[in-house]
């Protein structure tokens, strides 16, 4: 059975090289929706569900929210970043909101690395299965990923997430 559980952050990107106005710094109100997948637990004070609705959210307030929201996130390769973190350090001092990826920050993009992200903490913290996310950049663009998705480019992504640090992802 699978349950989804919504998140809604608000970040700041730039979508390097990009031929119309999301070539300039700006940002979303994302709305984030994570599905997983398993089957209903059949004792306990958790019988009938197959995660408590808390749980999950925690996970998505531990692994999205608590980096991601009232964040910035630029591709590492892009000329702007290293004066961009130059000034994020001068002006906030707070360098777990300045995030570098190893991808430009599309919403496609996102919902990839996310997925891996969440997926992991979801199978060590709850020992549940990610089923898909979906990443909303605004209320009528989504991009969606899915765990056939992942498996099939679980390399690329062990690679991408390889790439970033802890401090990147905490």
């Amino acid at each position: 059975m699978k349950i989804s559980k919504d998140l809604e952050i608000d970040m700041g990107h730039t979508v390097t090289n990009h031929n119309s106005k999301c070539k300039h710094l700006h940002g979303h109100r994302y709305t984030i929706r994570a599905t997983v997948d398993d089957k209903l637990i059949t004792s306990g004070s958790a019988e009938g569900m197959v995660i408590d609705f808390s749980d999950l959210k925690q996970c998505m307030m531990d692994v999205l929210d608590a980096p991601y929201d009232h964040a910035f996130v630029i591709w590492e390769e892009d000329p702007r970043a290293d004066l961009l973190a130059e000034a994020h350090g001068i002006w906030h001092n707070d360098f777990d909101k300045f995030h570098r990826v190893p991808f430009v920050p599309t919403a496609e993009n996102l919902a990839r690395y996310w997925f891996a992200l969440l997926r992991n903490e979801l199978e060590a913290a709850c020992g549940i299965k990610m089923y898909q996310i979906e990443v909303w950049e605004t209320p009528t663009s989504v991009a969606t990923y899915t765990v056939d998705e992942y498996t099939e480019e679980m390399d690329e992504l062990k690679g991408m997430l390889s790439l970033v640090t802890k401090e990147d992802i905490a």
